[in-house]
């Protein structure tokens, strides 16, 4: 995707990187994580792909190409920090410097998030059958509240992709980014800052190692734990912090290198270790994630430039599209999803929900153009409600994404 020789092409001038209010290729970047991770999650969960009737060789193939998505997490933790570093690093000599950031974090995230906690919690109660899909005992189910359900003591409640809060791990992961890196953004420099960056991003693979060695083997947990999942929230804050620095982007070079590096690190796994690429291993667990980071640092860097075939594909209109509704489409997918896994065994109980190879592919895409639906809904009628309040908490210009 940014190779070398687009690199040296646009190399030379620097100073032309793009720097205007909005930039639609970070909702192009932010579309394009959404996007893989719904098409990982309903090759993992929909169950309508055909493994146990007679099915096409490149059933598997499809099932290998499309579950490894899981890592557009990353990306979203990529351009997190990214964005986030930037708005922070633009308001903090400012006297009123937590208050607007805090007050718009809110706005964005808390609305929808409680809102279908406490629905759906509601509806457990009334219809037991939907509650089996809530983590089970009341201090898990807390812990979603609090924003603590990554933390180890939760971990034995943890039911995964089965439960209809089984993503919100990472929304965790970014509210304790946040809870911590404002202040430290405020207190430090810039310089001690991309230390920190890179001391945490080079501990990334050794602590993986060593929490799998010793405390959570191969789980959900370790790659759900906030301090094993910080490589991505590091390599976004680096590029801002650089731009910040040197008054310009991430050269060019830099980010083909890291897209590269994270690439050869990801293919390696896929050619020697092919098993992890649709299942939780050693490789895919520590190494991985560090390659996802990478992959995403350099997509995230590079859109910070004049590339122009780049920015034709982040601008793609489906990509625009999704990345405008991501958060409501992160939020909603789990519960849809296994309502389309529920109907699949209706329709075709004979082979317990699964399909031929094209109906199958064809299911999953309406589950997710249906999950596109309703959280575009839900953002236009629910969610904009609480976005036009940010207006009395007005932050700093900045390059960002529409939401």
């Amino acid at each position: 995707m940014i190779s070398a020789r687009a690199a040296a092409a646009h190399q030379p001038a620097p100073a032309k990187a793009r720097t205007p209010h909005h930039q639609p290729e970070l909702d192009g970047i932010r579309g394009l994580a959404i996007l893989a991770v719904l098409l990982s999650h309903a090759a993992g969960i929909l169950g309508v792909l055909p493994h146990r009737m007679p099915h096409p060789a490149w059933t598997p193939i499809a099932a290998f190409v499309l579950v490894p998505g899981w890592g557009g997490v990353d990306l979203f933790f990529t351009l997190s920090g990214f964005l986030i570093t930037g708005i922070l690093l633009r308001a903090r000599k400012r006297p009123t410097y937590f208050r607007p950031f805090y007050a718009r974090r809110v706005l964005r995230i808390f609305p929808i998030y409680y809102l279908f906690l406490t629905v759906t919690l509601i509806a457990g109660h009334i219809w037991l059958r939907f509650g089996e899909q809530l983590p089970a005992g009341t201090a898990a189910r807390v812990s979603y509240f609090l924003y603590l359900q990554n933390w180890p003591v939760f971990w034995p409640n943890w039911v995964g992709l089965t439960s209809i809060w089984g993503s919100f791990w990472s929304l965790a992961v970014e509210e304790q980014f946040y809870l911590v890196w404002p202040t430290i953004v405020r207190l430090l420099s810039v310089r001690t800052m991309l230390g920190i960056c890179a001391f945490g991003f080079a501990l990334g693979i050794p602590l993986r190692y060593f929490l799998i060695q010793h405390f959570t083997g191969i789980s959900g947990g370790i790659i759900h734990f906030p301090l094993s999942r910080l490589d991505g929230l590091f390599v976004g804050a680096a590029c801002a912090l650089y731009r910040e620095q040197r008054g310009r982007p991430v050269p060019l070079r830099w980010a083909a290198v890291s897209f590269t590096a994270g690439a050869a690190m990801f293919g390696f796994i896929a050619v020697f270790h092919v098993r992890e690429m649709v299942g939780l291993g050693m490789h895919i667990c520590t190494f991985g994630i560090t390659a996802y980071a990478l992959m995403a640092g350099g997509l995230v860097a590079a859109s910070q430039h004049p590339v122009a075939r780049l920015q034709k594909i982040l601008t793609l209109r489906p990509l625009l599209l999704a990345g405008r509704y991501s958060y409501g489409m992160y939020v909603y997918h789990l519960v849809i999803y296994l309502g389309f896994e529920a109907l699949a065994r209706r329709i075709s109980p004979a082979t317990n929900g699964e399909f031929t190879f094209f109906p199958a592919l064809g299911y999953m895409a309406i589950a997710v153009l249906a999950t596109t639906a309703f959280a575009a809904f839900s953002f236009h009628f629910f969610e904009k409600k609480f976005l036009e309040m940010k207006r009395f908490f007005p932050s700093p210009a900045a390059p960002v994404a529409a939401s």
